[in-house]
């Protein structure tokens, strides 16, 4: 079988990861962005691309309500690196690849994606198989520290498979969204910041 590439990349990282230089008041900033995504009454998490597990240790200030948080990610070591920090009843850590999601349909409350949708694949792809896992009244959202153009500059100065690496502009995230029928809440993209946050019509 073919090594993806970009899965070896992250696999190799792993160990590193948490001892990379982070932004700064980076705790902070998490905070707001799950403060910004929050669902009243969410009891069901996906984290896609969680890695090592940075937004975790959050949900359970955020989330103490949560019966279900999955933590998703392609690296297999990023996984393994996450579950040695964290331990509760109820996480769970699932391998596999965003394009094709091993949930059923209507299954979250909520579903985040943070510093991680570049890295996925094709957007449109893979926000119409997160838009279908998330229930009725469910919300999606999607955030980084920077603004697309300068994470997409910062991507192509980097040697290696992450160097092709694309965010779209907010609003183009959002006309995606908009275009699966999702009520779209926020689409804010400023110089150190981006957020789109969109929710799922009842049926």
């Amino acid at each position: 079988m073919t090594t993806n590439p970009k899965r070896q990349y992250f696999n190799n990282l792993a160990p590193q990861w948490d001892t990379f230089p982070t932004i700064p008041n980076a705790p902070a900033r998490i905070r707001e962005y799950l403060k910004r995504s929050a669902r009243p009454g969410a009891r069901r998490i996906l984290d896609v691309g969680c890695g090592t597990g940075i937004l975790l240790p959050y949900f359970f200030e955020i989330y103490p309500q949560a019966a279900s948080i999955v933590e998703f990610d392609f690296a297999n070591a990023m996984l393994v690196e996450n579950a040695r920090k964290f331990r509760r009843e109820c996480v769970s850590y699932v391998c596999g690849d965003a394009r094709n999601l091993p949930f059923r349909q209507s299954s979250f409350d909520i579903v985040l994606c943070f510093s991680v949708l570049p890295h996925l694949g094709d957007a449109a792809a893979v926000i119409r198989g997160l838009f279908q896992v998330l229930r009725p009244q469910g919300a999606l959202s999607v955030g980084h520290m920077s603004a697309s153009k300068e994470l997409n500059e910062f991507h192509s100065s980097m040697d290696g498979p992450i160097k092709h690496d694309r965010l779209l502009p907010a609003h183009d995230l959002g006309e995606i969204l908009r275009g699966l029928g999702a009520t779209v809440n926020c689409t804010d993209e400023q110089a150190d910041s981006y957020f789109v946050r969109a929710e799922k019509r009842g049926e």
